[in-house]
């Protein structure tokens, strides 16, 4: 029996051995693991750091040099909260002509307003037949429109090309050799 007991003892002995090499090895795994997250986390940050700052620094380089282009463009719902006493509102659902309705626009002292109807804000405001109310709410128009805004309210609206480069021409720029 005593052979049997020497057997037992030092497979005991064995197994503790591999328990304690085990929680060091777990161990050490533990704090390379603590290691690398923070080494990764570190990188992630410097790197989102640099692309942000580079990304702000060329929005603000683009929005410096677009100011001019863009003060105009206002969104359908805004077309009688603007500050002007009297102005145009240019609704476009086909951009093809926005540079003819821009040039007749520049001649007059008055201030004009570009709405993209293909916007997805502004899509809602599309539809089969223009119908034009009090409330902007429920406005809708069929193609390129203009609103004549005066005191808040709109005094009148054209709508197709030829109806708005007539009143353009008419009212605007009498006598014109602007043309398409």
């Amino acid at each position: 029996m005593k052979k049997a007991k020497l057997k037992e003892i030092k497979q005991n002995n064995s197994k503790k051995n591999i328990v304690e090499e085990q929680e060091t090895f777990s161990i050490k795994k533990v704090v390379v693991t603590f290691v690398i997250i923070f080494v990764t986390f570190g990188a992630f940050y410097f790197l989102t750091d640099f692309l942000i700052s580079k990304r702000t620094s060329l929005e603000t380089s683009n929005s410096n040099t677009n100011t001019n282009t863009n003060t105009n463009e206002i969104s359908f719902l805004d077309i009688l909260e603007q500050s002007d006493k009297e102005y145009y509102v240019f609704a476009l659902t086909d951009t093809k002509d926005e540079t003819i309705y821009k040039r007749y626009a520049s001649f007059n002292d008055k201030k004009y307003y570009i709405v993209d109807m293909n916007d997805t804000m502004n899509k809602s405001h599309v539809s089969d037949k223009t119908s034009v109310s009090n409330s902007v709410k429920d406005i809708t128009i069929k193609e390129t429109t203009l609103f004549v805004v005066k005191d808040g309210k709109i005094s009148d609206h054209f709508t197709g090309t030829e109806d708005i480069i007539k009143y353009l021409q008419k009212n605007i720029v009498p006598n014109s050799n602007i043309k398409k």
